[in-house]
Order: structure tokens, then C-alpha cells, then sequence
């Protein structure tokens, strides 16, 4: 989310309009943080701070914490790990809701400013991006919580490598995605300015490119939710662009890609605050 902003093409991209997307669901204010939790899709929606799951085609509210500003969400063994952006914590509840701890520091007794975004890597280890003061932090699978990395003006979506040998991570404010090389868990080295995207995307239409939720696939292709810019980008691992989908609406904060990767999640907001979740065929099928 990139909550202080709501305020030369390559020749070798495609780019491409979705003609009628599919509105799965309507109703919402800022939706967030789409996941996939085995077949089930899990967002939330941050205005209302709750988390909710898809089913039967109808969205079901599991939990709800006032003051937390609901942004992120990733699956954590069983359970389900939600950033609550205006609390400055990391909640753990199970999938039906049931709150089972809060976190708000790491084990040095650094604060999380603004926590937004998050992903796991294959070790059951999350990194999880702290927008507020542009940290990463990483909470391992034995529950020890270190800071990554710093000095991100605005940290914000974030996503493992397939190979587990990089993390990607969106610098909104810069209007880029940096790189780095994982050495260890939690441990990041070489930062890289990996995709600079009004250089990529510039189509004379968008004055702005402003990445923000940030998925991969089993492929290692970079799906990226542009808050401002029209809808989303795919990039290859190499980092340039293979795809822009446009979409309706002004602003897409984040996407799920689905198991099967046949199909991708949008979230879209507009400027009255009419927030839809679309589901569009995944553009890399085509």
C-alpha cells in the first residue's frame, strides 16, 4: 500500500487492455494484501481493518482489529500473519480468526514503522517490509525477529526468488524495485537498483509509475501491482518488461497469482474510495 501517495517503451513488451475483467467482489474501501492459502484467497481491506476469505464467490469477514489498518497478509505455518500498518504490529491468527500473538519490535527492540507488505521463503521464514522508516525485517521459523535491510524510501511489496537467492522489494517513492542477494536467512548483501519503472514502462499516457504488491511466479516472473500506472507489469527475472496489463481504475495496490497459475487477482481503488477485487487470465497464458 502506499498509503502517502493516495494524497521509452521496450519494443520487445506487449501491452494489452483487459477487456471486461471479472469484478469477484465490490464493496470495498482500499482492499489489500490478496493471498492464496491452499485454494482460498485471503485479502483484506484496510479502511475497515479486517481480513477476509473468498467463498462460494462471496467474500466472509474472519477478523477485525480496530487501529490496525490491515495491509498485508501471508500464509505462517497453519496460520495467517497480518500486518496492521497503523498499529506498528505483526498480528498471528489462524485461518478462522482466532488471534494467536501480536508482535511489535524485533528481538533488539526495533519498532516496526508502518508495516505493509510481506512473503515467506522456503524455509518458513517471512521478510516483511516496514514502509514507515523504509526497513525489512525477517522473522525466521523459530520465531526470532531481525531487522534486514534499511535505507528504503519506502519499503513496501516484496517477494522471494524461486531459487531462494534473491528478494525483490519495492522502493514506491523511488518509483523502482531494488534487488538483493540473500546470503543467509535474513541476511541481504549487494543492493541493486533492479527495475527502474518509468524508464520501462513510459507510454505517454502515465505520468507516474509507483510499484507497490509484488507476486512471482514458478517461473520467476515478477507480476508487479502499479498504485499508480494503470494496472500491472510482468517482468522476467532478467528485468525487463514482458507484459503491462491495463485496468480500470486509477490505482491497483496488490495481487494474487493463482495456484494454478491460470489466473491473477487485482485489487482497484478509485479516488471516491470504490474498491473492487478483479480477476483477470494470467497475461503470461496468452
Amino acid at each position: 500500500m502506499v498509503k502517502s501517495l493516495i494524497a521509452i517503451a521496450l519494443l520487445t513488451a506487449s501491452y494489452s487492455a483487459v477487456a471486461a475483467p471479472e469484478v469477484v467482489a465490490s464493496g470495498l474501501s482500499f482492499p489489500e494484501g490478496t493471498i492464496f492459502v491452499g485454494n482460498t484467497l485471503y485479502m483484506v481491506d484496510y479502511s475497515a481493518s479486517s481480513v477476509y476469505r473468498l467463498v462460494s464467490g462471496k467474500l466472509e469477514k474472519v477478523w477485525h482489529q480496530d487501529g490496525c489498518g490491515a495491509n498485508g497478509l501471508v500464509p505462517l505455518k497453519d496460520d495467517l500473519l497480518v500486518a496492521c500498518y497503523d498499529a506498528g504490529t505483526l498480528v498471528r491468527i489462524s485461518t478462522d480468526g482466532k488471534v494467536q500473538e501480536t508482535l511489535s519490535s524485533d528481538d533488539a527492540g526495533h519498532p516496526f514503522a508502518n508495516p505493509n507488505d510481506l512473503a515467506t521463503d522456503a524455509l518458513g521464514g517471512v521478510y516483511f517490509s516496514a514502509s514507515g522508516d523504509g526497513k525489512v525485517f525477517y522473522r525466521a521459523a523459530s520465531g526470532h525477529l531481525s531487522q534486514a535491510a534499511e535505507g528504503i524510501n519506502y519499503s513496501n511489496g516484496l517477494v522471494v526468488s524461486p531459487d531462494q537467492k534473491h528478494l525483490y522489494v519495492a522502493e514506491s517513492r523511488e518509483h523502482r524495485l531494488l534487488s538483493y542477494t540473500i546470503t543467509a536467512p535474513g541476511k541481504l548483501d549487494d543492493k541493486q537498483v533492479f527495475i527502474d519503472l518509468p524508464h520501462a514502462l513510459a507510454d505517454g499516457q502515465h505520468n507516474e509509475f509507483t510499484p507497490d504488491g509484488v507476486r512471482i511466479d514458478s517461473h520467476g516472473h515478477l507480476f508487479v501491482g502499479l498504485y499508480q500506472g494503470g494496472g500491472i507489469a510482468v517482468f522476467g527475472n532478467d528485468g525487463k518488461l514482458l507484459k503491462k496489463v491495463s485496468l480500470p481504475a486509477p490505482y491497483h495496490s496488490n495481487l494474487a497469482i493463482s495456484p494454478d497459475e491460470s489466473s491473477v487477482y487485482v485489487t482497484s481503488t478509485d479516488d471516491a474510495g470504490n474498491g473492487q477485487l478483479l480477476k483477470i487470465g494470467n497475461p503470461m497464458k496468452g
